[in-house]
C-alpha cells in the first residue's frame, strides 16, 4: 500500500486548513478549503482524485516588480486537479498533478480603468499524448498562460490589440507559450504552500514557523516526493 492509502488525505487537508487559520492573511484560504472538504472526501473515496470546481482564494503577490507600472493587485486564486491513477503504485507518479493560478488587479489612468489578470500553471501530460505535440512536453511542467488566460484575452476591450489606432509609439509586454519547465508533482497541500511562498515569502516563513503547518507540509513532502525520487533512482 502507498503512503497515500495509509492515511486519510482529507483529514490532512483539514489539518492544513486549521493551520492556515492561525494567520489572518491565510484565513480566507482555510475557509475556502473547509467549505469543499465534503466534496473532496467523496471524490477521494471513490477515485483517489481531488479537483476544484471554483477557485480557492490565496494571498496576493507582494507589490514588487509588477507590470504594468502603477497597477494594483486585488485578488488571487488557485484551482487544482490531482489524481493518483492506476499506475501510481508502480511508478509513484500521479496521473494528474495540475494547478492553475490566477491573479487579478487593475490599472487606473486619468481617463480609463483597466482590468488586469495574470495566469500561470503546472500541467501534467499523459504519455503517449494524442495528438503528439510539436514541442517537448515534460510529463509535469510549469508554463505561463493557459485556457483561462486565452479566454480573458479574447474579450472585447482587451488591449493591446490589432484594432488600436495610436498616434504615438507605444510599448507592451509580449508573451509566448513556452518554456515548459519540468516540475515536481504537487498534491493540493504542496501546491498551495508553493504558491504562497512565491507570492509572499515573509508570510510563507511565518506559516512555516507554525509547528502544525510545518508538520503537515513535511508529511506531504515525504508522502509524495520520497517514493517519487526513490522510484526514479531505481528506474535509472
Amino acid at each position: 500500500m502507498s503512503d497515500f492509502n495509509d492515511v486519510n488525505y482529507i483529514i490532512e487537508i483539514r489539518e492544513f486548513a486549521m493551520a492556515l487559520r492561525k494567520i489572518d492573511s491565510t484565513r480566507p484560504t482555510a475557509e475556502a478549503l473547509e467549505t469543499v472538504l465534503s466534496f473532496f472526501h467523496g471524490l477521494w473515496r471513490t477515485s483517489n482524485r481531488i479537483y476544484t470546481q471554483r477557485g480557492i482564494s490565496i494571498p496576493i503577490p507582494k507589490p514588487r516588480g509588477l507590470q504594468p507600472r502603477g497597477c494594483i493587485v486585488e485578488y488571487s486564486e488557485i484551482n487544482f486537479n490531482f489524481k493518483l491513477g492506476e499506475s501510481f503504485e508502480l511508478d509513484k507518479i500521479p496521473e494528474l498533478s495540475e494547478f492553475q493560478v490566477k491573479v487579478e488587479g487593475y490599472l487606473e489612468t486619468e481617463n480609463d480603468f483597466i482590468t488586469l489578470q495574470d495566469h500561470w500553471r503546472v500541467d501534467s501530460h499523459c504519455f503517449p499524448p494524442e495528438p503528439m505535440p510539436k514541442e517537448p512536453h515534460p510529463y509535469i511542467h510549469f508554463q505561463r498562460g493557459g485556457h483561462a488566460q486565452d479566454e480573458f484575452a479574447a474579450q472585447i476591450g482587451y488591449t493591446p490589440n490589432d484594432k488600436l489606432e495610436l498616434k504615438t509609439p507605444c510599448y507592451a509586454l509580449m508573451q509566448t507559450p513556452g518554456p515548459r519547465i519540468p516540475f515536481l508533482p504537487h498534491c493540493p497541500i504542496l501546491a498551495i504552500d508553493f504558491v504562497i511562498g512565491q507570492h509572499d515569502g515573509d508570510l510563507w516563513k511565518r506559516l512555516r514557523a507554525i509547528p502544525d503547518y510545518h508538520s503537515v507540509i513535511k508529511r506531504s513532502q515525504n508522502r509524495l516526493w520520497r517514493p517519487f525520487f526513490r522510484c526514479s533512482i531505481i528506474s535509472e
